[in-house]
């Protein structure tokens, strides 16, 4: 960014940044700037926002006062309408899951990628740049991970419960849990800083070692072929109904007599007795 007349500031960089300064040095009532159609521009005076500027020629004499102004700090902030970032995030500790089908709670870690612009310029000034010179991927993936990942974890707990997936079967919907975060980190980064999101990607999914062992164990154990309690037909461990009379199938007996839980396997009520 630099002068290009000496009565002119306007954008002269590459569009590969979200935003650049440039510091009025000198004001006179010639001054002027010219914000391209690809950035908008923040007028700013003593660290505060005077104007937004859209794309076209505007005089500065217009926003302040030559005489009264000469001692303060001006500056014009270009903000990109079109530069993307590409961010990386990823879970510093794991998320605690439930797996319905063995009862059992289990450690992953997530880890990703995400694209954003700038949406709003004036909260994305007031919110996230600041007087910061420069806005690095580095900075702003820094500033923006606990939101990423707060979203990411009530969403993919919601996405879990409500379609019962598995613990061996996550990566299987990776793409669904992708496109809800999408959903819900786009309103939420929109109305809190001004960010626009465009893409939001789970490239790894990595479960503890030794709770997919555990998992995986117990898995093979429920998967034991049982007996339907109504017709006696043969059925598989992990059947949620009989596929002889449809009857639903439970991992529970209940006793007819006093309405005890039982485990499947129990042949007599443990509260009175009754065989089951």
């Amino acid at each position: 960014m630099e002068k290009n007349q000496a009565n002119t500031i306007k954008f002269s960089g590459n569009n590969d940044k979200l935003f650049c300064r440039v510091p009025v040095e000198t004001l006179s009532q010639k001054l002027s700037v010219i914000v391209p159609e690809t950035h908008n521009a923040i007028l700013i005076k003593d660290g505060q926002m005077l104007q937004t500027l859209s794309s076209g020629k505007y005089a500065l004499a217009d926003f302040l006062d030559m005489k009264e102004d000469l001692e303060s700090q001006i500056e014009v902030l270009f903000m990109s309408k079109t530069a993307k970032l590409k961010l990386l995030w990823g879970t510093s500790q794991k998320l605690v899951l439930f797996d319905e089908d063995s009862n059992e709670n289990y450690h992953v870690g997530f880890s990703g990628d995400f694209d954003v612009q700038i949406g709003d310029p004036r909260k994305c000034y007031l919110y996230l740049i600041g007087s910061d010179k420069d806005l690095t991927a580095n900075l702003l993936q820094e500033r923006l991970r606990s939101t990423v990942v707060s979203v990411m974890e009530l969403v993919i707990l919601d996405y879990i419960s409500k379609n019962h997936v598995p613990f061996n079967q996550l990566s299987m919907h990776k793409k669904a849990i992708s496109e809800k975060v999408l959903s819900e980190l786009s309103h939420k980064l929109q109305s809190e800083y001004g960010i626009a999101v465009f893409s939001f990607n789970i490239a790894n999914i990595i479960i503890d070692s030794e709770d997919y062992k555990r998992l995986s164990v117990l898995s093979k154990n429920s998967e034991k072929n049982g007996f339907c309690p109504n017709c006696g037909a043969e059925v598989k461990g992990n059947s949620k109904f009989c596929s002889n009379c449809g009857q639903a199938l439970s991992r529970e007996k209940r006793c007819a007599n006093c309405g005890e839980r039982n485990s499947t396997d129990a042949k007599f009520c443990q509260k009175c007795g009754q065989k089951l």
